[in-house]
């Protein structure tokens, strides 16, 4: 037998000890995105500072951005609104009027712009009871966020996904409270095109509040101009989700300045591009989502009697608590939470702590806005005065934490880790002790790097050992590879022939052994 035939009987018999995850875990993505513009006829109030606060201009327009990820059979729809917030209600009727999207698997934020359009209701004339919403304009801008999803869904193609994340990003955001309290980390998810590489949606969370123009001018404020430095340099559409922006993380930058507002917006969409350098690229992810409603007591006065007093779109309590609503979601190592209102930065290390995910993405002003949402400890202090006059109650962080710390830990994303260790875990379901009479053979495999490590897998007259580590025994074959390499053999992005002949996989020991890897684990 020559060697070259040899080597391709050997590849062969690789190849089906790597299907037990090439078909279960490989699920090609797919994505699509879409922009719609939710600026007002008419110059609106303008959310954010103080009431009664017409536009007297429009900067830049308004937009709702929109993502639609697909993998295998499961959809998610990540909504980006140039608005201060949307209330639950508005949040549920917009999923109702989408076909193309499970509603459970929508995703409606807010970037917090303090000059958008009045959403909630609460920065007309509220003395006189006068709403800040446009009923008219309110009522199309939800049929435009449904728009949204269901263009995006209908652009759906596949999809290379690349994840991307970086610390102390700096000259974006400052805690005028307690700025030692501060999490500068920046977290992208960027998808393109499989077919030609060409950017569909770039993906960024970061924590700020979008403020500085606090002027009478209708604008998405910083977010306009990050938008403006991704989109420029790497085309596609870019969506801003905040993050735990509470207590207070503002722009680190004086006020009122178009020229500042610029920097500042250009400066975290460098932060982006800059972490999109070193980016990890996937072309398989699976994807999973969880939701849940929570109870949130009442113990805001004031939202009571903004209630009573009609300033609200639609109704939003219910007797003396609020429902509302979290999610987690997994995307291959991504990993997401949304939070319904504005957390202290404390929450969201609090949560991230619990999070498995590379990168983690904690999305503020998610499906609700409620307000502040702080810890017990912070709740009540002189310090956070205004953002406890501004909050729903004390048991909002603990409710809101609580809940998606459990999920964290219900469902941690598919890491490299796991993604290795899921293929050794598959295998005792495969094996065919019948097969392995009067055999005794110890395989062992080296995968170095990131989820890497030494597995063996010994057979003994039948019977199956799988154990992680090196034992001190000869193995009579060693395969020998790194995590990168290997998941891209299991994940169906490699031919394991391609891995051998480029000296990405090797072997060592008794050739003849790897032809008998197929019979035993019965392909």
């Amino acid at each position: 037998m020559s060697m070259s035939h040899f080597a391709s009987m050997l590849v062969s018999a690789l190849l089906f000890m790597f299907l037990p995850l090439a078909g279960s875990w490989a699920q090609t993505l797919q994505a699509g995105a879409a922009r719609v513009k939710i600026t007002p006829d008419n110059l609106p109030y303008l959310a954010g500072y103080g009431a009664n606060r017409r536009a007297e201009e429009v900067h830049d327009d308004v937009y709702a951005s929109a993502v639609v990820i697909q993998s295998g059979d499961t959809k998610l729809a990540i909504v980006s609104c140039d608005l201060i917030g949307l209330l639950y209600p508005a949040v549920q009727e917009i999923r109702s009027k989408v076909k193309s999207v499970p509603a459970e698997n929508i995703i409606i934020a807010a970037t917090h712009t303090h000059s958008g359009p009045d959403s909630i209701g609460l920065w007309g004339q509220p003395e006189q009871g006068i709403s800040g919403v446009d009923k008219e304009w309110y009522a199309q801008m939800k049929q435009k966020v449904a728009d949204a999803i269901e263009e995006a869904a209908k652009g759906l193609q596949p999809a290379i996904l690349r994840v991307a994340s970086a610390e102390g990003v700096t000259g974006v955001s400052r805690n005028v409270r307690v700025a030692e309290i501060l999490d500068t980390s920046i977290a992208v998810l960027q998808l393109r095109s499989a077919s030609d590489n060409k950017t569909i949606a770039t993906i960024v969370n970061y924590a700020v509040h979008p403020e500085l123009m606090n002027i009478r001018s209708l604008t998405s404020d910083i977010v306009h101009y990050m938008r403006q430095t991704i989109e420029g340099a790497e085309g596609g559409i870019a969506l801003f989700l905040n993050a735990a922006l509470g207590g207070m993380v503002t722009v680190d930058s004086p006020g009122n300045d178009w020229g500042e507002c610029e920097r500042v917006g250009n400066a975290l969409g460098q932060a982006a591009l800059s972490a999109l350098k070193n980016a990890t690229e996937l072309k398989e992810a699976p994807l999973a989502v969880q939701r849940a409603e929570v109870t949130i007591p009442l113990e805001n006065a004031k939202f009571r009697q903004a209630a009573q007093a009609g300033l609200f779109p639609e109704p939003v309590l219910q007797a003396d608590e609020v429902i509302t609503e979290v999610m987690h979601v997994t995307l291959g190592p991504a990993e997401m939470v949304t939070i319904p209102g504005e957390a202290l930065p404390n929450i969201g290390f609090q949560i991230k702590r619990h999070m498995k995910g590379n990168p983690k993405l904690v999305i503020g002003l998610a499906n609700d806005e409620l307000g502040y949402i702080l810890t017990e400890a912070d709740y009540g202090l002189k310090l956070y005065e205004y953002e406890t006059s501004m909050s729903v109650g004390e048991k909002a962080g603990r409710v809101v934490a609580d809940k998606l710390i459990a999920m964290a830990q219900q469902s941690p994303p598919q890491t490299a880790t796991s993604r290795v260790a899921a293929f050794f875990e598959s295998l005792p379901s495969r094996f065919r002790p019948e097969r392995a009479q009067g055999v005794k053979v110890l395989y062992r495999l080296s995968i170095s790097g990131e989820g890497g490590g030494v597995w063996e897998i010994q057979i003994d007259n039948g019977k199956l050992n799988i154990r992680r580590g090196a034992s001190g025994a000869q193995a009579d074959l060693t395969i020998s590879t790194n995590a990168q390499t290997f998941l891209a053999i299991v994940e169906g992005r490699m031919a394991p022939e391609q891995a051998y002949m480029s000296g990405q996989l090797l072997v060592d020991g008794d050739l003849f052994l790897a032809q008998r890897i197929a019979d035993f684990f019965g392909f």
